[in-house]
């Protein structure tokens, strides 16, 4: 009995949580959906990380790594980055890499890999499709995923026309160009999937079951949901995810 082949989906956010890691693990192939608008306000250009609170130090506290962006109301595979934002004297990138620093800099795996995610920000191009794709690898690298990742936007899918899309339609029309059985969802899924669409074309719909792992953060308490960077300084690999 051969196994069926299963597709995901995704937009392409910055910094991932571990939850779109745990998605790409589950598939044979995971689609990076760059041919859709981008959404203010969303991870596309922005994600969590965990900081110390001066307040109180058993208050587990987070804050926004934000990409500024121009384009905001273009597809994501257009967006490009504000490359000469400066926040608090310097290039945007060079204070988000000093936020990160101040964050995670004695955390265990710190100087094994911000080497890495620093070359990234320092030699990115103008595209934030870009910027997100490296680090998109460089954690599917470190964290031992072999997924297939596929851009949509190479798929020869319809045209959106900057129009709201149906998007069980787009999501069958990628399973079918991949030959996918399966389709695997995120949970947000059940509130829009139209299944009959999926049962015509013979593939299966499946929910992906991610249940966020504890492990020791940098600083007391704990915060699921960082950034997948969080648990990349903290334990130097993908935690396991029951």
């Amino acid at each position: 009995m051969s196994i069926p082949l299963i597709v995901a989906a995704h937009q392409p956010n910055f910094i991932p949580y571990l939850g779109f890691f745990d998605k790409m693990k589950k598939s044979n192939i995971f689609v990076i959906r760059d041919e859709v608008l981008f959404v203010k306000n969303e991870f596309q250009n922005r994600n969590l990380i965990r900081v110390n609170s001066y307040d109180n130090l058993y208050s587990p506290t987070s804050k926004w790594l934000t990409v500024p962006v121009d384009h905001p109301y273009d597809y994501i595979k257009y967006v490009t980055i504000k490359k000469d934002v400066t926040r608090h004297n310097k290039l945007w990138h060079l204070h988000m890499l000093h936020e990160i620093e101040a964050s995670y800099a004695n955390a265990p795996f710190f100087s094994t890999y911000f080497p890495e995610i620093k070359k990234i920000f320092d030699n990115t191009d103008d595209l934030l499709i870009t910027l997100n794709m490296k680090i998109i690898n460089f954690l599917k690298s470190v964290f031992k995923i072999k997924t297939e990742i596929i851009l949509a936007s190479t798929l020869n899918l319809k045209p959106l026309h900057y129009q709201k899309s149906d998007a069980t339609e787009d999501l069958v029309s990628i399973c079918q160009k991949l030959e996918a059985e399966v389709y695997l969802s995120g949970i947000g899924g059940k509130g829009y999937l139209e299944y009959n669409q999926f049962k015509h074309a013979k593939i299966a719909v499946q929910f992906q079951n991610f249940n966020h792992p504890y492990y020791q953060q940098n600083y007391p308490g704990f915060l699921p949901n960082m950034s997948a960077i969080d648990a990349l300084f903290c334990l130097g690999k993908l935690p396991v995810i029951i």
